[in-house]
């Protein structure tokens, strides 16, 4: 038996130990707060037939029970109803529950907007009855929907948050409801449900999974910065894990401190997408999990981090399958950590990739290694303001070629979404397994104003993308993009090319050539020589590579993050020292 076959059998066997989810197994989480666990439960591991009569049940319960409750019950009580009316409005039934090829009596999405109507009708019924657990829910609410508002860059979150949430329960659930409803992104996860497209949609961000679940998120990505940003985000919990972590490590070196603070909020994102792991056999549901970006010119390094991280994280699922990938940066020492740890059918997700250059040889030792699941990101946006500003640079000689600044900006947008399609018809002429090494497309801009009207969408980095395998989405973006008023999405739109145009302006970028020539391709003859930069690079040219615009900024970014997150560690640390101190005196 291969690796991935036994890997596989060892998933199947925890999903078959999913029982069928019952009224017992379900009020426990409710009543000690688990409330996302139950509708889980409910939502992935019930079976059609058993789901209408279970529901029922579970809401006469707590019809019955609410009454005599005390208010932190009822309070759990409540924001399970909540939660559970609008996890049925959104695509979480997709997974299991209206899924036609897993049962053949699939529930309809007449019977999901039935069980929607009743659990939330109910708790307005028992709401009334609880006006101050009303307050403290509806105060909890607000500080979650203004925490993802901020990160997503609204104006006036604030107010916006009131809005969402609303005077009432029943107003906080059609709220959410009609967002989640109304997702551009959503239709993007039903097109993917339904057959049409390839694309999974991914949360570029280590917070507000719950939020994107809802939309049709299968996956996460994150890094040193967006761990901080969740840790951000709800300090009201993630203090406490980290006072935790700092406890159980006491004098232990600062990063083995950011590493187990890391893992804390990557296992949480873990066991958020645990269910949709299970339910697709292993072939959705994963996080990536950045390795220390600092130990990027080290392949030893990489692969004692990752092996010592993935049986920790097996430890912590009781020996289960990690659904976990490794970011390793696409150098030639992220090369032979990815060919290792993949021929250990560990999966991978490869960072600070720009070019075709960096991504076909990572693709071929993908195909080759035993992991069920890889990724190879393509930033787009990050390698798209390199163009930009390498253009803008130099615009004087663009216009004197006719080029002007308004047509530089707009072939730079199209810069990484050029390479992006390029790759899939090189994966494809190479005959990589793409449902195995998968091209991920992150780094996604908005382009706003004048400059971009000529662009297909304010987000040509999800809409030129579609029929790729993985597009994550930051929340700014995410937000940007369900507000887009977008006629039509082509589920193929991958295959589509830029137009000729924007190429021409892109002849002037030695970045944008860099990214897009390979020396061995058919199309870079004739013509396209054009396309060659002055001194190709290889990954063979390791300083080369590591000083070149694109890869230096972000290598030099990331790890600038990841000592500012070491410092707020220990800066909490010594915060808690002197406190400590006391306690031991006192003590003795």
């Amino acid at each position: 038996m291969g690796t991935t076959e036994a890997v596989k059998q060892k998933i199947r066997r925890e999903l078959k130990g999913h029982q069928e989810p019952s009224l017992s197994s379900l009020v426990p989480p409710i009543a000690s707060g688990h409330v996302d666990e139950a509708v889980s439960e409910l939502l992935f591991f019930a079976s059609p037939g058993v789901f209408f009569p279970l529901a029922n049940a579970i809401m006469e319960e707590l019809r019955c029970t609410f009454p005599t409750a005390d208010p932190l019950l009822q309070e759990r009580m409540l924001e399970f109803l909540a939660n559970f009316s609008i996890a049925m409005l959104s695509f979480l039934p997709r997974w299991n529950l209206s899924d036609r090829s897993r049962h053949d009596r699939a529930l309809t999405n007449a019977q999901a907007l039935l069980v929607a109507r009743s659990s939330k009708e109910l708790a307005t019924e028992l709401v009334a009855s609880a006006p101050g657990v009303a307050g403290i829910l509806a105060a909890k609410w607000r500080r979650e929907v203004l925490a993802r508002l901020r990160s997503e860059g609204v104006s006036n979150p604030d107010k916006m948050a009131s809005e969402v949430v609303g005077r009432s329960i029943g107003s906080y659930v059609e709220n959410l409801s009609f967002a989640v409803g109304t997702s551009n992104l959503r239709r993007i996860a039903e097109m993917r449900a339904s057959g049409r497209t390839v694309t999974e949609i991914s949360n570029d961000y280590a917070a507000f999974l719950d939020y994107t679940l809802y939309l049709g998120a299968s996956f996460v990505t994150c890094n040193p910065p967006l761990i901080d940003a969740a840790w951000t985000s709800n300090p009201q919990y993630w203090d406490g894990v980290v006072d935790t972590v700092i406890s159980a490590l006491p004098g232990e070196n600062p990063d083995l401190l950011a590493r187990s603070v890391t893992l804390e909020i990557v296992y949480s994102n873990m066991r958020l997408l645990r269910p949709i792991f299970l339910v697709s056999d292993g072939e959705m549901g994963y996080v990536s999990l950045q390795v220390n970006p600092k130990r990027h010119d080290d392949c030893e390094a990489m692969i004692r981090d990752a092996t010592a991280i993935y049986q920790e994280l097996g430890g912590k699922l009781e020996g289960g399958v990690p659904n976990v990938v490794f970011k390793l940066p696409a150098t030639k020492a992220g090369l032979e950590a990815a060919r290792e740890l993949t021929s250990q059918g560990i999966g991978v997700n490869i960072t600070v990739s720009f070019g075709l250059f960096q991504q076909l040889p990572f693709a071929r030792v993908l195909n080759e290694g035993k992991a069920i699941f890889s990724t190879i990101t393509h930033m787009t946006g990050r390698l798209a303001f390199a163009v930009r500003d390498e253009l803008l640079a130099k615009i004087a000689t663009l216009e004197s070629h006719g080029v002007t600044e308004r047509m530089a900006r707009e072939a730079a947008a199209w810069s990484g979404i050029a390479v992006l399609k390029k790759l899939h018809r090189a994966l494809e002429q190479a005959r990589i397994d793409m449902s195995r090494v998968r091209p991920l497309v992150a780094s996604l801009r908005v382009y706003d104003g004048d400059p971009f009207l000529g662009l297909p969408s304010p987000v040509p980095d999800i809409t030129e993308a579609l029929g790729t395998r993985i597009i994550t989405v930051f929340p700014n973006v995410r937000h940007a993009f369900d507000k887009a008023l977008l006629e039509a999405l082509d589920p193929c739109r991958i295959e589509v090319p830029v137009p000729a145009k924007a190429l021409d302006i892109l002849t002037f970028s030695e970045i944008f050539k860099q990214a897009y020539f390979v020396e061995d391709d058919l199309t870079t003859r004739g013509d396209d020589q054009r396309f060659r930069p002055s001194q190709a690079l290889s990954l063979g040219d390791e300083a080369g590579v590591t000083g070149w615009v694109p890869v230096h900024h972000t290598l030099q970014e990331f790890c600038q993050s990841y000592d500012r997150f070491v410092q707020r560690i220990l800066e909490r640390k010594a915060s808690r020292q002197p406190l400590n101190a006391g306690m031991a005196t006192s003590s003795t």
